[in-house]
C-alpha cells in the first residue's frame, strides 16, 4: 500500500510542476511583451472567410 501511495504523491507533484511551468511560460516576461500584437492581430483579422478554406465542391 506505501508504493501505491508514494506514485500518487509524485504523479499529484508532477502535475503541480507542469502546471507551474505553463503559468511560468503563459504569463513570463517574454511572452508579456507579444501581448498587445497578438491581441491587435485578432482585432486585424478579416471576418470574411478565405476562398481555399472553403474545400467542399
Amino acid at each position: 500500500m506505501g508504493d501505491l501511495n508514494l506514485a500518487r504523491v509524485l504523479y499529484t507533484v508532477g502535475c503541480f510542476l507542469a502546471f507551474m511551468l505553463i503559468l511560468l511560460y503563459a504569463y513570463g516576461r517574454k511572452a508579456k511583451k507579444t501581448y498587445p500584437e497578438q491581441a491587435q492581430r485578432i482585432i486585424d483579422d478579416p471576418d470574411t472567410p478565405d476562398d481555399t478554406s472553403n474545400t467542399r465542391g
